[in-house]
């Protein structure tokens, strides 16, 4: 378990991290956007009023462009892995940290939040250039029930000295009674916010962290509404003021367009922090954001599990839903087990997530690291008359492409871009290289000539 604090110096140390002094003329929110649209490093925002801030630790560079690092790079680091670790280990480790089957001995430890803040507005927390009130974002919701502690992501607003206005899932929400405590954390370990994606995308708000992977990784703490990681930036703890606010926000975290989310108004209690608190916090909406990639990673590692699970083997070699492409798209990497394989495998893929309606299906040897290699499997090895294969034009919307603005239905579509099992070998083209670009009688000379050349440089040598 890697502390936030801790998780930004070891970024520092790789050089992925940037720290800048805050603005009074450019919002942060700008900021963070146009450094994640070049694909530059995480940063830290350096305030004299309030917390600082950090941007683009949970998210990383576009896949379009040659760099060694990738998107999931940083959050690897945060884990506990090496910094380039493949993608399939970091989609293994997110799943572990979610329901395990068994209730786990929670580790415990001493609260790192023990100053008392007199205000949450003493916080500072940023607001946009379209906010009316400071946002909070990348938050971590925690309930109690009978059952244990219930965790889940949070966004809203601060509204006054002890007034929050906040949108969580509704499976929390549900646990809530009328006047229900609930306690908000925000710079926990990156262990902790992937956990409260996973169980938000996957439905199992439900299940008490307790019985989580996470429980094994990260220590925790009791607080007014649940457990918490013990190494929190800020607690928040709060009292539920009205279950059903009359505000609507037109900004929403990723997350919540796979899942039902519902507002609250809360009461503030109590505010504790660290002495040198920092806090990440995503530019909600833009693209590449932190939101974004939390909510891309969470649900691809559930899909990779799923998929792989149904047939009692594992053909799939990864899945990717791309930041890039706002989560609208699935990539999935397999080995065709039979004739129709792509079929059955892209509908148990449309069936388990509605953030996407197209379904990329390419070769088990191709890498996640290289998504230009990716899209131009789909030029190369899918004829648009043979191996793009669309619904009926009334399936069920999917909830994150942005060019379907009315709400109402359309086709989704699968590619088909490997190599059909069919085919005999002689069908496919061979891969170009080096030895296959020149004719024998050419490379022949070339060989020749630069064995010569060798020989030569050798005896004058001796």
């Amino acid at each position: 378990m890697i502390p936030f604090a801790q998780y930004l110096r070891g970024l520092a140390s790789d050089g992925d991290l940037v720290s800048i002094d805050e603005s009074a003329d450019v919002p942060p929110d700008v900021v963070a956007a146009e450094a994640l649209r070049a694909s530059g490093p995480a940063l830290r925002y350096r305030r004299a009023d309030g917390v600082d801030l950090a941007s683009g630790t949970f998210s990383g560079p576009d896949q379009m462009q040659r760099r060694e690092s990738k998107p999931w790079s940083r959050l690897a680091l945060g884990f506990g892995l090496n910094l380039d670790a493949s993608f399939v280990v970091v989609l293994d480790t997110i799943t572990g940290l979610g329901p395990s089957g068994g209730d786990a001995d929670p580790t415990y430890a001493g609260q790192t939040a023990s100053r008392t803040v007199d205000s949450v507005q003493d916080l500072n927390l940023p607001r946009g250039t379209e906010d009316v009130w400071p946002s909070l974002t990348l938050g971590v919701a925690s309930v109690s029930s009978s059952e244990g502690s219930h965790w889940a992501p949070i966004h809203g607003s601060v509204i006054s000295d002890d007034k929050l206005r906040v949108r969580t899932p509704a499976a929390l929400s549900s646990l809530l009674d009328d006047d229900g405590t609930l306690s908000i954390a925000l710079g926990v370990p990156p262990a902790a916010v992937a956990t409260a994606y996973l169980l938000a995308v996957t439905g199992c708000v439900d299940v008490p962290v307790q019985a989580c992977g996470v429980a094994d990784d990260v220590p925790l703490v009791p607080t007014n509404g649940g457990l918490v990681p013990s190494a929190t930036e800020i607690v928040v703890e709060t009292t539920v003021a009205d279950r059903y606010p009359d505000f609507q926000s037109d900004r929403h975290e990723a997350w919540e367009y796979g899942v039902a989310s519902t507002p609250l108004s809360l009461s503030v209690e109590r505010v504790i922090a660290t002495d040198d608190p920092v806090i990440p916090f995503s530019p909600v909406g833009r693209p590449l954001a932190d939101d974004l990639q939390l909510t891309g990673l969470a649900t691809a590692a559930t899909l990779y599990r799923r998929v792989n699970d149904y047939w009692g083997i594992s053909p799939i070699e990864w899945v990717l839903l791309p930041a890039e492409a706002e989560l609208g798209i699935c990539f999935v990497a397999t080995n065709i087990l039979y004739a129709g394989f792509e079929w059955q495998l892209t509908n148990l893929l449309f069936t388990f997530s509605s953030l996407f309606d197209t379904v990329i299906i390419v070769d088990e040897g191709v890498s996640p690291r290289d998504l230009g290699r990716v899209l131009g499997d789909i030029w190369v090895k899918a004829h648009p008359s043979r191996d793009w294969i669309f619904s009926e034009p009334s399936a069920p919307a999917a909830k994150r492409p942005r060019y379907r603005r009315d709400g109402t239905t359309g086709a989704r579509l699968y590619v088909n871009a490997a190599w059909d099992p069919r085919w005999e070998d002689s069908y496919i083209a061979p891969r170009v290289s080096f030895e296959r670009s020149f004719p024998v009688s050419v490379r022949d000379a070339a060989r020749k000539t630069w064995n010569d050349r060798h020989d030569a440089a050798a005896g004058d040598g001796d």
